[in-house]
């Protein structure tokens, strides 16, 4: 039985927690009419979809959330006639319209007695995760509906927070997905071995995943990550020639996918007793398990992503390392990467989502990583939610090497 699913009783609880949500939301952007609008997303995904109606569809579809005078949301499934019912069964919709032979005149008609000023569209020059509706359903939008083009507007700001703020049951599967991982990571720490090499590790990963029917929240060829010392850290496969040895390090990162939502957390192991670390290599762990506390202890609703970046950032330069190449921290949900705002710096490749405002229910990563002289990079990764007060960590936090001896 998959495990990496989501199975439809509880996706269809977390697609009404959402849509409960949504007026906020809506009012919150300043948008009164939201509009998904997309066609053949088993092909081409509008991933908003996955939060706010469940399956996909065929032909161009519009589903439609709009604002009423008495602060109630309206929702309608306007789609081809052989995915009508399927939408209906759901029983999520206040109106579900089938069309035969053309969504056009259905569209302008429910528009008209909606009367919007302002049409959110999911298209985002910064956020991947908004960008769903493809140019050419844009143009096909345009071409059917030509006198609302005025009204057109991004709807980032609402497909950021249905998909960045995390429902409780949402929260509660990230963290089981977390649990899942500590588990197989000490499952794997019994079977580790001098000699092994970073191939034969991933596959023994791999192994105690798809036992467990579970998923990988990216890529499966390079989850986990297996880095064996000196060999520095980046997006580079397992090798055969990297071999387990006396007093080296092993890294991992790694992610599963539990009912639909992720996981994406990094440990280090050394292959000797815990006194036969080195002041390098133990310098460069406090400093990193220091700084994800930093990192933590920094989060607070409110406060750009940046702020926190920044504090772990220069901590890092003041113990004498060269700042890291990236992020400190992303957002996870349904993937390892999950788009939206992040604990990003200033950097023109992050675009504006360093300066959005971290949020309650957000879950974020906490990864610093720096380079040693002898060692190659050390590196962790934790994973938090936010609070109002600030910050929980999902699984405890990791305070040093496992140690393999």
């Amino acid at each position: 039985m998959s495990e990496a699913r989501t199975p439809m009783e509880e996706h269809l609880k977390i697609i009404q927690e959402k849509h409960d949500n949504l007026p906020k939301i809506m009012r919150n952007a300043g948008i009164d009419c939201w509009i998904i609008f997309a066609r053949e997303t088993s092909t081409t995904p509008d991933s908003s979809m996955q939060f706010v109606v469940g399956g996909d569809v065929v032909l161009s579809s519009a589903f439609i959330f709009a604002l009423q005078s008495d602060k109630s949301l309206k929702k309608v499934a306007l789609v081809a006639n052989f995915d009508a019912e399927a939408m209906r069964k759901k029983r999520i919709w206040d109106e579900v319209i089938g069309y035969e032979k053309g969504i056009k005149s259905h569209l302008k008609e429910k528009l008209s007695e909606i009367n919007p000023h302002k049409i959110g569209l999911n298209y985002s020059i910064d956020d991947y995760s908004a960008d769903g509706l493809t140019h050419g359903m844009f143009l096909q939008l345009q071409e059917t509906i030509p006198d609302y083009r005025n009204k057109f507007t991004s709807a980032r700001k609402i497909v950021n927070a249905i998909r960045s703020n995390k429902s409780q049951t949402e929260i509660d599967l990230i963290r089981k997905a977390c649990e899942i991982t500590m588990e197989i990571n000490r499952d794997i720490t019994k079977q580790l071995r001098l000699g092994q090499n970073e191939l034969e590790i991933q596959q023994m990963f791999h192994t105690e995943v798809e036992k467990r029917g579970l998923g990988f929240s990216w890529q499966k060829m390079g989850n986990p990550a297996v880095d064996v010392s000196p060999k520095e850290f980046g997006h580079v496969l397992p090798q055969s020639n990297n071999v387990t040895v006396k007093n080296c390090t092993l890294h991992n990162d790694f992610g599963i996918l539990y009912h639909g939502y992720g996981s994406d957390l990094q440990r280090m192991w050394y292959f000797g007793a815990k006194e036969d670390v080195s002041d390098e290599l133990r310098h460069a762990m406090d400093t990193v398990v220091h700084g994800i506390r930093l990192g933590a202890d920094a989060i607070k609703p409110g406060i750009p992503g940046f702020e926190v970046d920044k504090i772990v950032r220069e901590y890092q330069i003041f113990r004498g390392y060269d700042e890291f190449k990236h992020g400190l921290g992303h957002q996870v949900g349904i993937m390892a990467h999950d788009g939206g705002g992040g604990l990003f710096p200033l950097w023109e490749r992050y675009r504006d989502l360093p300066k959005m405002n971290i949020e309650v229910g957000q879950v974020y990563t906490l990864e610093p990583s720096l380079r040693t002289k002898n060692y190659g990079s050390v590196s962790l990764e934790e994973m938090v939610v936010v609070t109002e007060a600030g910050c929980k960590f999902l699984v405890p936090p990791a305070e040093d090497f496992i140690y393999i001896y």
